[in-house]
This record gives C-alpha cells, structure tokens and sequence, in this order.
C-alpha cells in the first residue's frame, strides 16, 4: 500500500479522523474548528466538525470554547499521542532513511536531493518520490554499473519503505549542462523546490555548468 506522505496517518484510517488528527499534531496552537477544515484542504465543514466531536468524545483531542468558537488542539498527554505523533512525522522519517542511503554510496554523487510534491511537502498516495542524482565527473571502468546499482537500490528501499515508486533522474555533467543552456524548465523548477541530500548545492552545480 502506498503512503499518502501528506497524510501519513491515512495509512492507519483512510477516513476524515485521519487529516483532522494530522493538522492537530502539526501544531501545538489551538485551532477553530474552520482553521482545521483549511488546512485540511480537503471533506466539509460539517464533516469536520462532527469528527472533532467525536475525537473529543474519545479524549485524544482537547477543546476549549472561551469565545463564540471552540478551540481544538491534540491531547499530547493520552496514550495514543506518541503514536498518532511518529505516523504524522513519517515523511521526516523517509527523507532521513533517503539521505542516510545516499550518504553510504560507494560512489559519491556530485548533487543528490529530492524535488517534486515530496520536496514540497505536498505528495500523496499516487505520488512518486522524485531524486536527482548527478553522477561523479569520472566513473572509472566498471563504475558506471555500481552507480546504476546504487540507483536501482535506492529506487527499491524507496518502494520498499513507503509503497510509493521513485523516480530517479540521473544525469551526467554533460547533459546538466545542455539543460543550463537551453533553458530546460525542469532546472528552473529544480532550482525552486529542490531538498538538498548529499554532494555540492545544487545552485553551486548550476553556476559551475554555465
């Protein structure tokens, strides 16, 4: 099953329970019942509320009305907190497993980093969990098969963890450089988004490539 990385907790309850309890335990502020709905993004007004009602009810979220609008905020002292707080915090815990396999590669990259929904804390169940990787300035012989294995490896660990696929894209210095010069979107977009792993900053890689 794939992990909606937005939504960690889904993958215990696909249900509205699920991003009620995920916004609550991203913050420690007290929230309004709407402020939940809009961060949530996502089910109805009424559909929200009726499930804080509920969590209420079970003693796993607090509420507190000293106005016209109740307050909500996660009930960090019950028995169930440190697990709903790990399964929110699943996508820290997938970049550090990313950037610790990264970081025990034989073959060092030039540039490593995530980018995409996943780099911008916006992936879901069907997204991919996307990794430049741009390879050493020499690879010796017999080189460039474990760099690919290191890849393929990375790509299987990925799936493996979070049932999401990954997306690798490997470049030479070569062909960075042929994007840089003309003007290929995706730089831009790279240059916008991109969450550093290993290897030279990637605004260091750009500049060197011009």
């Amino acid at each position: 099953m794939r992990v909606d990385l937005s939504n960690p907790l889904a993958t215990l309850t696909p249900t509205l329970d699920a991003a009620v309890l995920q916004v609550l335990a991203a913050t420690t502020a007290p929230c309004t019942a709407a402020e939940i709905h809009r961060r949530m993004a996502r089910g109805s007004d009424e559909g929200v509320r009726r499930v804080l009602a509920r969590l209420v009810g079970q003693g796993i979220v607090l509420t507190h009305a000293p106005a016209r609008y109740p307050l909500y905020w996660l009930n960090r002292n019950h028995v169930a907190a440190p697990l709903i707080m790990a399964l929110s915090h699943l996508r820290d815990i997938v970049f550090t497993r990313i950037h610790d396999a990264v970081l025990g590669w034989p073959l060092a990259p030039v540039h490593a980093s995530l980018f995409g929904s996943f780099a911008r804390g916006e992936a879901g169940a069907d997204s991919d969990i996307d990794v430049l990787a741009i390879r050493p300035r020499r690879l010796q012989e017999g080189q460039a098969e474990a760099w690919q294995l290191q890849l393929d490896t990375l790509g299987e660990s990925i799936r493996s963890w979070t049932g999401n696929l990954a997306q690798i894209v490997d470049l030479d210095l070569a062909t960075l450089t042929v994007m840089v010069r003309e003007k290929d979107p995706i730089v831009d977009a790279w240059r916008s988004d991109v969450v550093h792993i290993a290897g030279d900053r990637l605004i260091d890689v750009l500049r060197g490539v011009r």
